[in-house]
């Protein structure tokens, strides 16, 4: 039993289909269905319509097919208004929810199914020659229909239509005559040609015909021409005449044996067997599930080419920035050395010359502050070393929420986390990402001071843009502080660095994001990071998330 639920998941896993951007998704669908499959699909009902319109179905409005003909009809002006609507909604917005153009594929393809089912009731069932549009929808939906759950249910309510269809044609040949257009069974043998000693009462025969009482009596009568309609009436009146009535409706008969072709018998509707039908089916399921595969294939090697042009342009981006930071630091570092010693022999030689050792003490002070800022951009020299991996969002915005506000310890402070799935996975350095989080949680919870609260956002403003927001209700940043909030060693708190801010600044630009922060005294801050989803999307690969 263990095995079989390990078979069971790997299969699972198996034919999982990748997380993909539905924005993306529903911008390819939206075109396809916009540019390639409503106005292929409005150029056939055209012809749907023309072809029902002029078949003489209709001239059995009494019979099953007559009704059923008959709700066809009514249901095809709603097909076509949910089609047009469909289009309309298609063609005007340009942007939906994500995965809202796959639902709006989904009832278009129902309604698809729901129409081709009504014409197979009419064109034969099982052996309709509209079963091969069955598997035609299928390919359509897959192709369309990205989403697995959606895309699997309405492949096989198709094979439930058409299996509906199949099961409901049966029962209503079996009651009335088919139509003239329908093609007849193989298996149908035809009729002999009738002779008059085949009409031993011709008196009755001729009274059927004239009663209508019979669905078969009734069509044979009004296939009559009125003249022979007229002569049959005279020779039913009249006795005497067997033998001439009899060879009036044998030759009458006789000439309206082609269409006997279609007059379905009772017992022919058990002669079917049902293998063929069961075979079609077979082929319907087994095409939705291949086609299911084949997309989720497609889809994984998609999907890994992607990431490989997005962990070979990360890995770019973080070289040309390390080794622009190790030049840099290289470059400026050793000019502030010989400063540093020139100012230092300089001291000696003063000696107690009060103004003089000033200045030169704080050049020394300078250049020490100096120093530490190009150690810091040094560090940044080891990114070319880091390795670039995938991080989740949302895991990554509650890994640092517990790291900053520890669940078993009371901080004083409630940390509301609003996370709009979906999410995407992010490709950086793991650190630089958590370093951001960690740094503008850590802001937030030390002016706070043990009482207040703090918000945590994060939704994707588009398909190539994430949003995440940090914001509390604390005392809030002066307006004349706000443009420096961001520089290293800057600082509102005696015990404040002045890196953890200049830190998110540093390591967001350097994915090509942006910082702001929106702030009152008295109301709070709110801080907004925003990254590129992908490296393509702006991200610098020249080192310019550097500056200070």
């Amino acid at each position: 039993m263990k095995g079989i639920r390990s078979w069971l998941a790997r299969l699972v896993r198996l034919l999982e289909a990748p997380a993909a951007q539905a924005v993306q998704q529903d911008r390819r669908v939206q075109r396809l269905q916009r540019e390639v499959v409503l106005p292929a699909k409005l150029v056939v009902l055209a012809a749907v319509y023309h072809y029902m319109l002029g078949a003489p179905w209709a001239e059995q409005p009494d019979s099953s097919f007559g009704v059923v003909l008959e709700a066809l009809r009514e249901f095809f002006f709603v097909y076509v208004g949910l089609n047009l609507v469909g289009w309309a909604v298609l063609l005007g917005v340009r942007r939906f929810p994500p995965g809202t153009v796959q639902w709006i594929s989904f009832v278009l393809g129902f309604a698809d199914g729901l129409f081709l089912g009504g014409l197979t009731v009419l064109t034969g069932g099982f052996d309709s020659v509209l079963y091969w549009v069955f598997p035609a929808l299928i390919v359509l939906n897959s192709i369309c229909i990205p989403l697995a759950t959606p895309q699997l249910v309405l492949n096989l309510l198709l094979s439930g239509f058409f299996l509906l269809a199949g099961l409901v044609e049966p029962g209503l040949r079996s009651q009335e005559l088919s139509v003239p257009q329908l093609p007849p069974r193989a298996q149908r043998k035809p009729i002999p040609p009738i002779r008059p000693l085949d009409l031993p009462d011709p008196y009755a025969v001729a009274a059927r015909l004239q009663q209508g009482n019979d669905t078969l009596g009734r069509l044979l009568w009004q296939r009559l021409s009125e003249a022979a309609r007229e002569r049959i009436r005279e020779l039913a009146h009249v006795p005497g005449q067997e033998e001439l009535l009899r060879q009036v409706l044998a030759d009458e008969l006789n000439r309206l044996l082609p269409l006997s072709r279609y007059v379905v018998q009772p017992e022919e509707v058990t002669e079917v067997p049902g293998e063929p039908f069961l075979l079609r089916l077979v082929i319907l399921w087994l095409l939705t599930f291949c086609c299911y595969g084949v997309q989720v294939l497609a889809a994984r090697q998609r999907q890994v080419e992607e990431e490989a042009k997005e962990f070979a342009a990360r890995s770019a981006q973080l070289h040309a920035a390390g080794r622009l930071a190790a030049e840099f630091a290289h470059q400026i570092k050793n000019p502030l050395a010989i400063i540093n010693n020139a100012a230092f022999t300089l001291r000696r030689r003063v000696g107690a010359d009060p103004a003089a050792a000033s200045s030169l003490e704080l050049i020394q002070e300078e250049v020490e502050k100096a120093d530490r800022i190009i150690t810091q951009v040094m560090g940044y020299a080891e990114l070319s070393e880091g390795r670039v991996e995938k991080v989740p969002v949302r895991e990554a915005i509650e890994r640092a929420v517990r790291r900053v506000f520890p669940p078993g310890l009371d901080t004083g402070i409630r940390v509301e986390l609003e996370l709009r799935e979906p999410l995407p996975v992010l490709l950086m350095q793991r650190r630089h990402f958590d370093d951001v989080l960690v740094n503008l949680l850590q802001n937030a919870r030390d002016v706070l001071d043990g009482r207040g609260e703090v918000k945590v956002s994060a939704r994707c403003v588009s398909d190539t843009v994430l949003e995440v927001v940090v914001s509390d209700n604390g005392p809030g940043i002066p307006a004349d502080k706000l443009e420096r909030i961001f520089e290293p060693y800057f600082t509102m708190r005696p015990k404040g660095t002045g890196l953890g801010l200049a830190i998110v600044k540093h390591n967001t630009e350097l994915y090509g994001g942006r910082v702001r922060v929106e702030s009152e005294l008295g109301k709070g801050a709110r801080f907004t990071v925003t990254f590129p989803i992908r490296a393509m999307d702006g991200a610098p690969s020249n080192g310019a998330g550097f500056a200070a």
